[in-house]
């Protein structure tokens, strides 16, 4: 009886799997989800190969390039449905996103996954998770702008988004570009810059808030 039961278990666990992994990278054949086509789709996947990223980590760059590949589409979509299934409220916040993902924002390129800005996400999500603090400020003291000294002979620019509470990607996404209590926005801002290119991104535990995850971007180098 135990194994029959383990069996099924394992049968269910492999065709969700399967399920999930279709869906995505698969177009969708339901309006408005079908009018995300397979080229664009692929494109956004731009982590599929990074080096030790998780699936939900992954997922975190594939809807971050998609809210940037076509922000309207995104809106009427993956913003769409997530707020419909959650039941979540739409606040000033949210009514202002779905209106710049509508009218402000126009597509722009993806962002490209690299390791050294993923070493410094990493550090910094395992540093505040364990401490259980909040913001860009390492345990011990350490400014954001001490943190990227290093890179500034290699980037341009760069910029921090720090999540907490949420370990699956696209509520991670949709929170950060809701940006709710943020009056600046500063994430949403973050996450459809153009002139941003690159990014690394790592979700792990919390003390406090059970889950925190970073992402770390830069601009090319002038």
């Amino acid at each position: 009886m135990t194994i029959k039961i383990y069996i099924m278990q394992k049968i269910f666990f492999l065709m969700s799997a399967s399920a999930l992994f279709f869906s995505f990278s698969k177009p969708a054949t339901d309006y408005p989800f079908d009018q995300w086509d397979a080229a664009t789709l692929e494109k956004a996947n731009s982590a599929k190969e990074a080096a030790g990223y998780t699936e939900e980590e992954k997922k975190v760059i594939y809807y971050t390039n998609l809210a940037r590949l076509n922000p309207d589409l995104f809106g009427k979509t993956y913003f769409q449905k997530y707020m419909d299934s959650t039941k979540t409220k739409f606040t000033s916040f949210a009514n202002s996103l779905k209106n710049d993902l509508q009218i402000k924002y126009k597509p722009m390129e993806i962002l490209t996954v690299k390791q050294d800005l993923t070493d410094e996400a990493i550090d910094h999500a395992k540093d505040s998770g364990k401490k259980g603090n909040l913001g860009h400020f390492t345990s011990d003291g350490k400014s954001y702008d001490f943190r990227m000294k290093k890179f500034k002979n290699v980037y341009g620019s760069t910029a921090e988004n720090c999540d907490y509470g949420h370990h699956t990607a696209l509520a991670i996404v949709i929170h950060l570009l809701i940006d709710e209590g943020q009056g600046t926005i500063e994430h949403r801002k973050t996450i459809m810059d153009k002139n941003l290119k690159y990014i690394g991104v790592s979700i792990q535990s919390h003390k406090k808030e059970k889950w925190t995850c970073v992402m770390d971007f830069a601009s090319d180098k002038n």
